[in-house]
């Protein structure tokens, strides 16, 4: 069946909601206690309630304020961008938008190459941007905390066991995305901090430029891609639209975790309700990385530990009737010295449908990127050295950056 074909589209979106509600509807208890009525922390506006009480947080809801991931140099310690500054983001984003728009800009991956079109690239909706000046709200300079001595003896070692293979010896080798595998949201496992140049920074900047080279690298994140919020008694299931369409099924009855024996690539999620935040904990995540790290997934798209110590925190809190504050904190202590926290806008947008990605792209190519790497090893391999080397200085500072944080933790308190 042609899966292009709008009738097949349709079904398929109507199969994957269909099995989130089943399975809401599967699992209801029979009888469940309304959720004590109760406030936010920080925030004054009471969400109306579902028909047994809880938050009623049901919708369409989008992630449309660009913001640095990290806080850039420029903005030192200023957590807010002034009224100046956004109008001058949005100024560069609308033309920038314009020019894909005219097919006078592509947009360019690895070694500046040109990957895809204009098209692909341009938006009919303006461009918005968070008064913020970086994502990470905690640690308060706005930069993610510095590496273990553990991890980066991990990393050290990844790297040196990749010299010599390209990027395609096997399927492995090749990102979960490109082989329809969907995993952790990728708002709250990317953008870790290692660095690699060649890459526009933000959506502001213009095909082929270079901004921040190998010791720094500014991202921009808005929380993610579309997500739809289904609630029944005692469960929510969340579905969202990211590179590989998932649905979340999240018990709120404060179940144990399943055994540490037992890995997912989505993890094992428990919710509960503090006030009327929906708090949702993830661990147990299945994050095994390949051994060679590409291009896509030593720059931005992939975390740098394997989720065995891991524990994600998400909360959801209705901060006005068309309004999610989305704060999530990642806790890792074999990968980072502390916790960081991110917190990102959530717009309602109900008339936005949610499409089926129907994930194929680089599965269908695997065959071509695998023959590609047999006719020219060299090559491949070649590709994988550069990479190692424009990773190398950001290695270092995040080597040096571990060294000093494991000396001061010696240190007694004062």
């Amino acid at each position: 069946m042609d899966r292009m074909n709008p009738r097949f589209q349709m079904k398929y979106r109507y199969r994957v909601l269909s099995c989130a509600l089943v399975g809401i509807v599967a699992m209801m208890p029979m009888a469940v206690a309304a959720q004590t009525a109760g406030q936010a922390a920080g925030s004054a506006y009471d969400p109306p309630r579902t028909p047994w009480g809880d938050p009623d947080l049901q919708g369409l809801w989008r992630g449309l304020h660009e913001v640095p991931f990290v806080r850039p140099p420029e903005y030192k310690d200023r957590q807010f961008r002034t009224d100046a500054e956004i109008a001058e983001l949005e100024r560069k984003a609308e033309a920038s938008n314009e020019l894909r728009r005219l097919g006078k800009q592509e947009n360019r991956g690895f070694r500046n190459q040109p990957n895809y079109n204009s098209i692909v690239g341009y938006s009919p909706e303006k461009a918005r941007f968070s008064r913020r000046t970086s994502a990470i709200v905690d640690p308060a300079d706005g930069q993610l905390p510095p590496w273990t001595v553990e991890q980066v003896n991990r990393y050290e070692w990844r790297e040196s066991v990749s010299l010599g293979r390209g990027d395609a010896d096997w399927t492995v080798d090749r990102p979960a995305s490109e082989r329809c595998i969907p995993i952790m949201r990728t708002p709250a496992l990317t953008n870790w901090g290692m660095a690699t140049s060649g890459r526009p920074a933000g959506p502001q900047a213009t095909a082929g430029t270079v901004q921040g080279g190998a010791a720094f690298f500014v991202n921009t994140s808005s929380g993610g891609g579309p997500r739809r919020i289904i609630q029944g008694p005692g469960y929510v299931a969340i579905v969202i639209e990211e590179g590989v369409e998932t649905y979340h099924i999240i018990p709120l009855n404060r179940s144990p975790h399943v055994g540490p024996k037992f890995k997912h690539w989505l993890g094992d999620a428990r919710g509960h309700w503090e006030g009327t935040t929906l708090v949702v904990e993830t661990t147990n995540i299945k994050y095994n990385y390949p051994i060679v790290l590409t291009y896509q997934d030593g720059g931005t798209g992939l975390y740098p530990g394997e989720g065995n110590t891991l524990r994600f925190v998400e909360r959801f809190t209705m901060v006005g009737p068309d309004t999610i504050e989305y704060r999530y904190t990642v806790e890792d202590p074999s990968v980072y010295t502390r916790p960081y926290t991110v917190v990102h806008e959530l717009t309602r947008n109900d008339g936005y449908k949610i499409s089926s990605p129907i994930c194929h792209e680089g599965h269908d190519d695997m065959p071509a990127a695998l023959g590609s790497a047999r006719l020219d090893e060299e090559t491949h391999i070649q590709n994988q050295l550069d990479m190692v080397q424009e990773r190398e200085p950001r290695l270092k500072e995040l080597k040096e950056e571990a060294i000093r944080a494991a000396e001061a933790a010696k240190q007694p308190n004062r």
